[in-house]
C-alpha cells in the first residue's frame, strides 16, 4: 500500500469535514494487492453502498460485513465501450473501442438510510488496486458523476445522444454541444499527486471546447462552488505560477493534436510563457471517470475575469473579456469599443500619425505584435477570424491585450504562409475573413509599426523560437506523456499507435529545425521594403548548424565583401554579397568553434563573434 498518514489525517475521511456518518476502515489510495474493506456507522441507520460509482439507493447492495476489493480491470469495460461520436464522423477523428480491457479503479460510495430516505450526503471512495494502476506515473485526476448525467441517451453531455439524432444534419448537433445550466453536472474532483490523494472536493462540470466536443475524449470545465463546499481548488497545480486558489480549471484534451502528440497548444504556451503575454500553465494529467481509465488530459487554468483578477494583483473592479469565433462573444462587458475600432479602419489611413496614434491608444502595440508572430509562427489555419481572445480593464486609458489561445494545430505545417493568411483581404468564411485581418493590414501601413513588427520578428526567431529552444522543449514534453502513451493509445486508439505518435514527434521537431527561417522568408517576401534601422545589423542563428544569414542595415549599398576567420586568426572563407538587405553563409563544412565574421562595405565595417555548434 502507498498512502501516507498525513493523507489519511487529511480524509478522516473527510466524513467529519462532510458532516458525514459512514466510516470506510481503508483510506483512498493506490494498493498492490486486494484489500478487505470495513464501513461503520454510529448511528442506527442501515448503510447501502454501490460498487459500480452510482449513487447508492435504498435498493442497493445493504452492507452486513467485510468487502472483498479486487482489481476491476479484468472485469468489462462498462462505460469506456460508449460511443461518444457519431459513427459518421470523420475517420481521424472518429471514436474506437479500446483495445481489450482498460484499467478501473475500485469506486465505493455509501450512505445511510432511513427507510428509502438517505441521511445525509454520499461517501466516495475509490481504490487504485494492482501493479498495472501502480505504474502510472503522472498525477491522477479522478471524477465522479452520475453516469446517466454522462453517457444517458437524452441527458448525457459527453455522447452524441438524442440532440444528435433529432438534429443530425445541422451544423454541430449532438448533446455535447449543449449549453445552459440543464447541460452543468454535480460532480466530485479528487486529485492525486505522487499516489497520493492531495484534494477532494465537490464542483460542477461542463463540457468545454468548441469544435473539439466532436473528438472521442472530449475536454471538460471544472467549476469550484461555494454551495458545493468549496468555492476554490486549493491546490499547487502548477508550482511555477505560485498560485494556489483556482476558481475554474480545465481538463483540455489537445483539441485537434489529440490525433497526433497532446502537445501542440501546452508546448507553444510554455515557449510564450517568459513574454509577458498572458497564457495558461498546464500539466499533465491521466483522468478516470466514474472508476474507469479516461486516458491523458491536460490540466490548464482557463481564461476568466478570476485568472486576470488573480495575475493583476486584484485591482480589477471590472473587465471587458470577449472571443472572436467568427463575430464577437463577449463573456464580461462588452467588446463595443473594439468592434467600432475595426470597423472605422477602413476609412483610416494608418500611415499618418494621427490615425495610427488613435488606434495605439486603444491597443498594446507590442502585445498584439507577440501575439500576431506566436500564430504566424506556429503555422496553424484556425485564427485571425477565430480562437482569438482580448480583455482590458475597465479603468482609464485602459488598453486592449491579447491572451495567447489555441495552437492544436500548430507545428505541423512547415511551408504554411502566414503572412499569406494575415493579409488576405477578400475572405468572407472561417478563418480569416477580411474584417479579422483588417487590424493587421492596416498598422502595418505605418512604417514605425512596420519596423517594430520586423525587429520583434527577428527577435522572437532568434530566441523564443530559436530551433535549439523549440526542440528542447518538445523533448522534455514528449518525456512526460511518452511512459503513458501506450495506455493512452489503447483506450482511445489516437494516435494509430505508440510509434505513429513518436513519428510526430520527430515531425515537431522537424518543423522546429526549420520554421523559423520559413517565416522570415515568408516576411520579407510580402514585405521587401521594410528595413532595419541604419547601423542595425542581424546575424542569426547564432551559434549555428547549417546557414547563417545575415541582415545589413539600409546604410549599406552595393557590394559588401566579407571574410570568416578561425580561431588561430586562419582565413576559411570570403566572398562578396550584393544583396543591400539579406545574405547567407553556409556553414555545414565548418568544424565546430568559434569563428569571426568581417564585414565591410565602403565606410560600413563590421566584426561578429559567430559559434559553429
Amino acid at each position: 500500500m502507498r498512502f501516507r498518514c498525513g493523507i489519511f489525517l487529511l480524509l478522516m475521511y473527510q466524513c467529519a469535514l462532510q458532516g458525514q456518518a459512514v466510516h470506510f476502515s481503508q483510506p483512498s489510495g493506490f494498493y498492490l494487492d486486494s484489500i478487505l474493506l470495513q464501513l461503520t456507522t454510529e448511528t442506527p441507520y442501515p448503510i447501502h453502498f454501490s460498487l459500480d460509482g452510482s449513487d447508492p439507493t435504498a435498493s442497493s447492495p445493504l452492507y452486513t460485513g467485510p468487502i472483498w476489493l479486487h482489481d476491476r480491470s479484468p472485469q468489462p469495460n462498462g462505460i469506456a465501450e460508449v460511443p461518444t461520436n457519431p459513427a459518421n464522423t470523420a475517420e481521424d477523428y472518429r471514436w474506437r473501442p479500446p483495445k481489450g480491457q482498460v484499467p478501473k479503479s475500485v469506486v465505493v460510495r455509501a450512505a445511510l438510510f432511513e427507510g428509502d430516505v438517505p441521511v445525509g450526503q454520499v461517501v466516495t471512495v475509490e481504490y487504485f488496486i494492482g501493479s498495472a494502476l501502480d505504474s502510472i506515473g503522472l498525477p491522477l485526476v479522478s471524477i465522479w458523476a452520475d453516469s446517466a448525467g454522462l453517457f444517458g441517451y437524452e441527458q448525457g453531455i459527453y455522447i452524441p445522444g438524442e440532440d444528435y439524432d433529432q438534429n443530425p444534419f445541422i451544423w454541430q448537433p449532438g448533446n455535447y454541444y449543449n449549453e445552459g445550466p440543464e447541460w452543468v453536472r454535480e460532480a466530485v474532483f479528487s486529485y492525486y499527486d505522487g499516489k497520493d490523494l492531495a484534494l477532494r472536493q465537490p464542483f460542477e462540470l461542463k463540457m468545454h471546447g468548441g469544435g473539439s466536443r466532436l473528438l472521442p475524449c472530449k475536454s471538460l470545465r471544472l467549476s469550484a462552488k461555494e454551495d458545493l463546499g468549496a468555492g476554490h481548488f486549493e491546490y499547487p497545480f502548477f508550482p511555477e505560477r505560485g498560485h494556489e486558489a483556482h476558481k475554474r480549471l480545465v481538463l483540455r484534451n489537445g483539441g485537434q493534436d489529440f490525433i497526433r502528440t497532446l502537445m501542440a497548444d501546452v508546448l507553444m504556451q510554455s515557449l510564450l510563457a517568459p513574454t509577458g503575454l498572458e497564457y495558461q500553465s498546464a500539466r499533465q494529467v491521466v483522468v478516470f471517470i466514474n472508476g474507469v481509465y479516461w486516458g491523458i488530459h491536460n490540466l490548464t487554468e482557463r481564461y476568466d475575469k478570476f485568472y486576470l483578477h488573480h495575475y493583476h494583483d486584484g485591482e480589477l473592479e471590472a473587465i471587458d473579456l470577449f472571443e472572436i469565433a467568427m463575430g464577437y462573444w463577449p463573456s464580461e462587458g462588452s467588446s463595443s469599443d473594439y468592434e467600432a475600432m475595426i470597423a472605422s479602419l477602413p476609412f483610416s489611413d494608418l500611415s499618418g500619425p494621427a490615425q495610427y496614434a488613435a488606434v495605439a491608444e486603444q491597443i498594446v502595440i507590442q502585445n498584439f505584435i507577440d501575439h500576431h508572430i506566436s500564430k504566424v509562427y506556429g503555422g496553424g489555419d484556425d485564427w485571425s477570424g477565430n480562437n482569438e481572445e482580448l480583455w482590458r480593464p475597465h479603468q482609464p486609458d485602459a488598453r486592449w491585450r491579447w491572451l495567447v489561445n489555441d495552437y492544436d494545430d500548430a507545428f505541423v505545417n512547415l511551408e504554411k504562409d502566414g503572412y499569406s493568411h494575415a493579409t488576405r483581404n477578400d475572405g468572407v468564411n472561417w478563418p480569416n475573413p477580411e474584417w479579422s485581418t483588417r487590424l493587421f493590414r492596416s498598422l502595418m501601413q505605418h512604417p514605425s509599426f512596420a519596423k517594430q513588427y520586423k525587429q520583434s520578428l527577428r527577435k522572437h526567431l532568434d530566441t523564443t523560437y530559436h530551433p535549439d529552444r523549440v526542440q528542447r522543449a518538445i523533448d522534455s514534453l514528449a518525456a512526460i506523456y511518452r511512459p503513458e502513451m501506450g495506455r493512452h493509445i489503447r483506450r482511445w486508439g489516437h494516435p494509430a499507435s505508440p510509434a505513429q505518435w513518436e513519428a510526430n514527434i520527430v515531425q515537431f521537431k522537424s518543423f522546429a529545425a526549420q520554421r523559423a527561417e520559413q517565416v522570415w522568408q515568408n516576411f520579407n517576401d510580402y514585405f521587401p521594403a521594410i528595413y532595419l534601422p541604419p547601423g542595425e545589423v542581424s546575424v542569426r542563428p547564432n551559434p549555428v548548424s547549417d546557414v547563417l544569414w545575415v541582415d545589413l542595415p539600409t546604410a549599406v549599398s552595393g557590394k559588401a565583401q566579407y571574410r570568416v576567420f578561425n580561431a588561430n586568426g586562419q582565413l576559411v572563407q570570403y566572398g562578396v554579397w550584393t544583396n543591400e538587405q539579406t545574405n547567407t553563409l553556409v556553414v555545414t563544412d565548418w568544424p565546430r568553434g568559434v569563428f569571426v565574421l568581417e564585414i565591410v562595405a565602403g565606410e560600413f565595417a563590421l566584426r561578429q563573434r559567430v559559434v559553429k555548434r
